[in-house]
C-alpha cells in the first residue's frame, strides 16, 4: 500500500460527498451461498420521488417516479419483538431468494451505470415501465383533455408544483409539507443572488494589464459571445431560479420524525448537493429538465400513453434514471449508486444506514429484524485526535459479508486508484486477526488499514467484530431467523460438505456453552471449523457468548477498611487534642515585666470578662469532644480486630453478618471508600503476577468491557490472561451474555 495515496484517500473519505465506488455499494447477501442473510429491515415508507423546478415560465413539475405511486400498505413483512409468522416464510419462498434483488439490479443496468453480477440470469429490460392505470388520454365531460401524468397520488401536479417551490428563505433548508398521511420532504436549491449556482473560489490577483490589452480582451470576449450566441448565464439555464427533488413518504405517526430526519440527512440532502454541483459545473439540471419537459409537451400533443413517455424519458435522461435508481434502491433499503453525465462525470452513492448488529432484542412493540447479529461489542471508539469522531477499534477484526473472490472481482472491475489497497486489505484481513495484529505482522500503517476497512463496512461489504478464536464460546443467536433454516441448510451443505448438517450443528451449540474448539474432532480441523463459525456469524445464526464482570467487595473487606478508617480517625483525634493542649495558654500568663503593663492595665481589665466567657465555651467544647473521643475509643476497643482469611467469601464471623456485600459498578468513578476497597482486595491476592496486574485489570470490571478483549488490549497471551483472571474469581461478580 502506498502511504501517500492512502493519506490522500483518508482526506477524501472524510470530506467528499461523492464516493465513486459503484460496485462496492451492492447489497449484502445477494448470492445463493448467503441464503442466511437478514432481510427484515424497516420499510423506508418511500412512495415516490419528484423533480420540480422554477424558471422564468413559473414552477414546472418535471418528472416523478414511479409513474403511478401507490399508497397501498407495504408488502414487506412487519414482525414485532421476536415473534415469527410462518406465513411470511411461505411468501418468501414463493418470491424466491433473489426477489428483492431484482429491483436493485435495475439500478446497475441503467445507462452509464457500471455492471454488477447479482447471480440473476434473467434478461429483463432495465427500462421496462409497468403500464399504469389510466395510461391513455381522454376528454372529460367539458371537452378538456385529461393528461395521465398530471396527477400524482390524487393531487394535481399544478397544485403540487406551486406549493413545493418555496421562497428563497428555505434555500438549503429542510422543507416539509404534510398532507395526511403523506409527507413531502425536500431541500430546495435556489440560484445565488450573483446569478451563479455555487460560490466561486477567489482567483489570484493578476498583474495590471495595459489599456491596449484590456481593449483587446473586451473585443475578443464580445466577438466570442457573438459567435456562440450566449450573452450571460441566465440564457444558459433558461432562467431557472430553483430546483428541488421531493421525496414522498408514508410513515407511521410514532416513527415519522425519526425516520424523516434519517432519510433527510443521509439521502435527500446529499442528493441535492450533488445536483447543485452538477448544475453549477455543467448546467446539468436545466438541460435534463428542458429535455424532459419537451418530451412531455410533445407526448401531450400526440396523446401518447404514459407508459410510452416514461420509457422514452428513462432511455434518454440520465437525471430521470438517477431519480428512478434512488427510489428503487432506497425503498428496498439498498445502496443507490448514481452516475450523472456531467463534465466531469459524477458518481454518487446514497443509502439510509442499516445497523450491522443489534445490542438488544426488540421489545414486543418494536419492529423486529430477525437474522441480524446480536452483540454488545461496539466496533467504534472515539478517535484519539478528535473525540467528536469515531473510528474502528483496532482490536476488532474484519468479517466479509460475501465471497472474497467475488468482492475482489467487483473492485478490480472498477480499476480505481484505491482498488489495489482495498484488494490488499481484503486479502490480509482475516476474521481471526485484529486490525492491530494485521498491521504489525505486515508492516502496514494502522490508520490506513482502518480507513480501508471502514470503507468496506460503509458499503455493506463487511462488518467488524471481536476476532474469532477457538477458545471462545459461541451460542445460537436468540435473533436468528429460523424460517430460513431449510434454504440455509442447502447452502451450508454446499459450502461444507463434510460437516454435520446445519440443524445438528446448531443443536450442539444450543447445549451447555463450552469453548468452540471442543466441537472440532481434532486440532487439524480447527481452521475449517473457524470458517464454519464465520459463515454462521455472517448469517446471524450464531453469536459470541462474552464474559463481563464487576468488582465484588465482601463483608470482610468492608469491615477491614471501616476498621482502619476508624483507627485513623481516633489517632488523628488524639494528636489534635495533644497539640491543642500544648499550644493553649492561660489569659493570666502574660508578661508582667513589660514596660507598658501599667499603661494597658485598664484595657486588659475590660477584655477579661470576654476572655473568660470564650475560654469557658471552648472548655465545654473540648470536654465534649474529649468525652466523645473517649466513647469512640472505648467502642473501637471492643470491635474485633480484622483477621484476613484465605477465602473471604466463606467468612461467617458474627460481626460480619449484618454487613451486605457491595458491588463497585464503575471503577473509573469511585469514591474514597471504594478506592480503599480496591486497594485492600489487591493486597489479598497472593499470586505475585496477578497482584501486579490487579490495578491494570480493574478498569475492565465495569460490566461493559468483555473480559475476552483484555488479552488483545493488554497485548498478552490469552491463556496467561485467563490464568490471572482465575486468581480474581472470588473478588469479581461474573455475568455471561452476548
Amino acid at each position: 500500500m502506498d502511504p501517500k495515496k492512502l493519506k490522500e484517500y483518508e482526506f477524501l473519505w472524510k470530506t467528499t460527498q461523492f464516493p465513486s465506488f459503484k460496485n462496492l455499494s451492492t447489497p449484502v447477501f445477494v448470492s445463493d451461498s448467503m441464503a442466511s442473510a437478514p432481510t427484515a429491515v424497516k420499510d423506508p415508507g418511500l412512495l415516490g420521488v419528484a423533480l420540480i423546478i422554477r424558471s422564468k415560465d413559473g414552477p414546472r413539475f418535471v418528472f416523478h417516479y414511479p409513474p403511478r405511486p401507490s399508497t397501498k400498505a407495504s408488502k414487506r413483512e412487519k414482525l414485532y419483538g421476536t415473534e415469527l409468522d410462518e406465513s411470511d416464510s411461505e411468501d418468501d419462498n414463493a418470491r424466491g431468494d433473489g426477489g428483492d434483488d431484482s429491483d436493485l439490479e435495475e439500478i446497475f443496468k441503467g445507462k452509464g451505470i457500471g455492471k454488477l453480477d447479482l447471480n440473476d440470469k434473467s434478461d429483463k429490460k432495465h427500462d421496462h415501465v409497468e403500464v399504469p392505470e389510466n395510461d391513455d388520454h381522454y376528454d372529460d365531460k367539458y371537452g378538456v383533455q385529461v393528461v395521465p401524468w398530471e396527477t400524482v397520488l390524487g393531487w394535481s401536479t399544478a397544485d403540487l408544483r406551486s406549493i413545493l417551490t418555496p421562497a428563497r428563505g428555505y434555500h438549503k433548508k429542510r422543507f416539509e409539507m404534510t398532507l395526511d398521511p403523506l409527507h413531502f420532504i425536500t431541500y430546495p436549491i435556489h440560484i445565488r443572488e450573483d446569478g451563479t449556482w455555487k460560490k466561486k473560489k477567489p482567483k489570484k490577483a493578476k498583474k495590471e494589464s495595459t489599456a491596449a490589452d484590456r481593449n483587446n480582451n473586451v473585443e475578443g470576449s464580445a466577438a466570442e459571445d457573438k459567435h456562440t450566441g450566449v450573452d450571460d448565464d441566465a440564457e444558459d439555464d433558461g432562467g431557472m431560479t430553483m430546483f428541488n427533488v421531493v421525496f414522498i413518504l408514508d410513515l407511521p405517526k410514532h416513527e415519522a420524525d425519526a425516520r424523516i430526519a434519517e432519510i433527510y440527512h443521509h439521502v435527500i440532502k446529499s442528493f441535492h448537493k450533488a445536483l447543485n454541483h452538477a448544475q453549477a459545473s455543467s448546467n446539468y439540471v436545466w438541460k435534463e429538465s428542458e429535455m424532459i419537459l419537451g418530451m412531455r409537451e410533445k407526448a401531450r400533443e400526440e396523446r401518447r400513453p404514459m407508459s410510452w413517455l416514461w420509457s422514452e424519458i428513462l432511455l434518454r435522461s440520465t437525471l430521470a434514471i438517477a431519480i428512478r435508481d434512488v427510489y428503487i434502491a432506497i425503498s428496498n433499503n439498498k445502496i443507490a449508486t448514481i452516475h450523472l453525465k456531467t463534465t466531469p462525470p459524477l458518481d454518487l452513492a446514497l443509502q439510509i444506514p442499516v445497523p450491522s448488529f443489534l445490542t438488544r432484542l426488540p421489545g414486543p412493540t418494536e419492529p423486529a429484524m430477525p437474522g441480524l447479529l446480536v452483540t454488545t461489542a461496539n466496533p467504534l471508539v472515539a478517535d484519539e485526535g478528535n473525540e467528536d469522531q469515531e473510528t474502528l477499534n483496532k482490536h476488532f477484526a474484519l468479517l466479509l459479508l460475501d465471497d472474497e473472490n467475488k468482492i475482489i472481482a467487483d473492485i478490480q472491475a472498477e480499476d480505481t486508484e484505491i482498488s489495489a489497497p482495498l484488494i490488499e486489505c481484503i486479502r490480509l484481513c482475516k476474521p481471526t486477526l485484529s486490525f492491530l495484529q494485521v498491521a504489525q505482522s505486515n508492516s502496514i500503517e494502522l490508520t490506513s488499514l482502518l480507513i480501508l476497512a471502514q470503507h468496506l463496512i460503509h458499503y455493506r461489504r463487511a462488518i467488524a467484530l471481536p476476532p474469532l478464536h477457538s477458545r471462545e464460546m459461541y451460542i445460537v443467536s436468540p435473533n436468528c431467523d429460523s424460517r430460513k433454516l431449510p434454504v440455509a441448510s442447502v447452502a451450508w451443505k454446499k459450502a461444507f460438505p463434510l460437516a454435520p448438517s446445519l440443524p445438528s450443528f446448531l443443536a450442539m451449540l444450543s447445549a451447555a456453552p463450552r469453548p468452540y474448539k471442543s466441537f472440532a474432532p481434532s486440532k487439524n480441523h480447527r481452521p475449517t471449523y473457524l470458517d464454519m463459525l464465520a459463515w454462521l456469524i455472517r448469517g446471524g445464526w450464531v453469536t459470541q457468548l462474552r464474559t463481563f464482570a464487576w468488582i465484588l467487595v465482601w463483608p470482610e473487606i468492608i469491615y477491614e477498611v471501616d476498621y482502619q478508617l476508624k483507627a485513623d480517625a481516633i489517632e488523628k483525634a488524639k494528636k489534635g487534642t495533644k497539640s491543642n493542649s500544648g499550644s493553649s495558654e492561660s489569659p493570666e500568663s502574660t508578661d508582667e515585666s513589660g514596660p507598658d503593663k501599667h499603661s494597658d492595665n485598664d484595657h486588659i481589665q475590660t477584655l477579661t470578662a470576654e476572655q473568660v466567657a470564650e475560654n469557658a465555651r471552648l472548655g465545654r467544647l473540648a470536654d465534649k469532644a474529649a468525652k466523645q473521643a473517649a466513647e469512640e475509643a472505648a467502642a473501637f476497643a471492643q470491635m474485633p480486630v480484622p483477621v484476613a482469611t484465605d477465602h473471604i467469601s466463606r467468612n461467617n464471623a458474627e460481626h460480619l453478618k449484618t454487613i451486605p456485600p457491595y458491588i463497585i459498578k464503575d471503577p473509573h468513578k469511585v469514591s474514597h471508600e471504594e478506592s480503599l476497597y480496591i486497594a485492600a482486595i489487591g493486597k489479598r491476592i497472593t499470586d505475585q503476577k496477578a497482584k501486579d496486574c490487579w490495578q491494570k485489570f480493574v478498569k475492565y470490571f465495569n460490566g461493559n468491557e468483555a473480559l475476552e478483549m483484555i488479552a488483545l488490549r493488554e497485548n498478552m497471551k490469552r491463556k496467561e490472561t485467563w490464568g490471572i483472571l482465575m486468581q480474581y474469581q472470588e473478588h469479581i461478580l461474573v455475568c455471561k451474555h452476548w
